[in-house]
């Protein structure tokens, strides 16, 4: 639910080698037929693909696991050191384990790509970010009160969780919330927190 709450970048940061070298498959094959895309290729990206789905989710099962597990040494008033570190070190394993497959599967992907249908793709993403960049100077301003009551109704939420309260409801309306910041639409977003803290009961800040 809080996952509404947050807003996920469109665009890799600059200078990300493998952002501006690799192509995700999303990319590939949304634009299958500008770069020409052949049936051999696209039927070896979705056979990969339904093929890594299921190694993927385990994967970040474990991963969740670790975490928890951290998380749960963490807690104690006096910490164990070593056995912290210890699974700290099993975090870090398993989130580059996942990290190492997925880069094995876009190198596999760009592999199968001409060297044509490759520098089409860079083209296409070039524009993409041209046009991403374009939208965001014609943005109006974000107001400095959103993030504020963001971390607000977050706190808030987690409150309602710790103490076995159902949250589900400001979770239907916050759905509504990601799209309003895309479209630039900051006062009707702010609208919409300012009614998840009424229900909240974090009310207006005086």
């Amino acid at each position: 639910m809080l996952g509404a709450l947050q807003l996920s970048l469109a665009q890799p940061p600059p200078g990300d080698p493998l952002a501006e070298n690799l192509f995700p498959p999303e990319l590939i094959m949304q634009n299958g037929e500008a770069i020409s895309l052949t049936d051999e290729q696209r039927d070896f990206i979705t056979t990969e693909m339904n093929k890594a789905q299921e190694r993927f989710t385990a994967m970040h099962q474990k991963l969740q696991s670790e975490v928890e597990a951290a998380g749960a040494l963490l807690k104690k008033a006096r910490v164990d050191e070593a056995a912290a570190m210890a699974q700290f070190e099993k975090v870090l394993n398993q989130e580059r384990d996942i990290k190492r497959a997925h880069l094995a599967l876009v190198l596999a992907f760009k592999n199968r790509l001409s060297a044509e249908q490759q520098a089409k793709l860079q083209e296409l993403k070039k524009q993409q970010l041209t046009g991403a960049a374009g939208r965001e100077r014609g943005r109006p301003q974000l107001p400095q009160a959103i993030p504020q009551k963001m971390e607000r109704v977050k706190a808030a939420v987690q409150k309602w969780q710790d103490e076995g309260r159902d949250p589900s409801q400001v979770g239907e309306l916050m759905q509504g919330f990601e799209p309003l910041m895309k479209e630039g639409k900051f006062k009707e977003a702010e609208q919409l927190l300012d009614q998840a803290l009424k229900i909240l009961g974090g009310g207006e800040k005086k």
